[in-house]
């Protein structure tokens, strides 16, 4: 192995040293999506790059339509996951396939950003068939949930939480009138708005389980 290492190119090595490590953080996300669990270290977690406080505020109570609100999440953490994993693996392709520096960094970032955006695609598709009512989120009603993007404060803006929908863990748009609820935190849902968004509140894990048990 020792050997097999010191032959490799110092270029190649580069493309090496994105593609394992974070092949191995995309193998163990996919397998937590599957299993609907979250793992404590925030490998399944997505963290938007947008912020949303600067968003107008929302009449949670008149009706007011959020489509506006619905947003394309392309710089994610799980994003920069697929990104990192097919730009290793291509520019491995590439350095032994006697393609020239530039044009090998080139096809890696050019494939990266192409898979991100299919990813991207697929999950922006999926929130839409739940907006269009293709899921019931009135079957969301109390039920516990975790913080996947955080949720600005009064109604300020849109977050995301994962969630046990109809047997499966989804990820739903997410609004509140408290106080902001940050990733990671557990929230309860209280309340459906334009069939669309989840109305949430925060929901501590002391209570949770306590409920549980009750």
């Amino acid at each position: 192995m020792i050997e097999w290492w010191n032959g490799i190119p110092a270029f190649e090595k580069v493309f090496w040293y994105f593609a394992i490590p974070f092949s191995l953080v995309f193998i163990i996300q996919l397998i937590l999506t599957f299993m609907g669990m979250n793992d404590d270290t925030d490998v399944g977690e997505d963290h938007s790059i947008f912020d949303h406080s600067d968003a107008h505020d929302l009449d949670l109570d008149s009706g007011e339509s959020l489509d506006s609100m619905s947003s394309f999440h392309f710089f994610t953490v799980r994003n920069f996951i697929i990104f990192f994993t097919v730009f290793g693996w291509t520019g491995i392709v590439g350095a032994n396939s006697n393609l020239s520096g530039a044009a090998t960094v080139i096809l890696s970032v050019f494939l990266g950003l192409v898979v991100m955006a299919i990813v991207s695609g697929i999950f922006y598709l999926t929130n839409k068939l739940v907006e269009n009512g293709t899921m019931s989120l009135a079957n969301a009603m109390h039920c516990i949930g975790e913080v996947y993007i955080t949720i600005p404060a009064n109604g300020s803006g849109i977050g995301k939480v994962n969630i046990t929908l109809q047997g499966s863990l989804r990820e739903i748009e997410a609004t509140t009138e408290g106080e902001e609820i940050k990733t990671g935190e557990l929230i309860k849902v209280v309340g459906v708005v334009n069939n669309q968004i989840l109305l949430v509140e925060k929901h501590s894990k002391s209570y949770a389980v306590e409920e549980e048990a009750y």
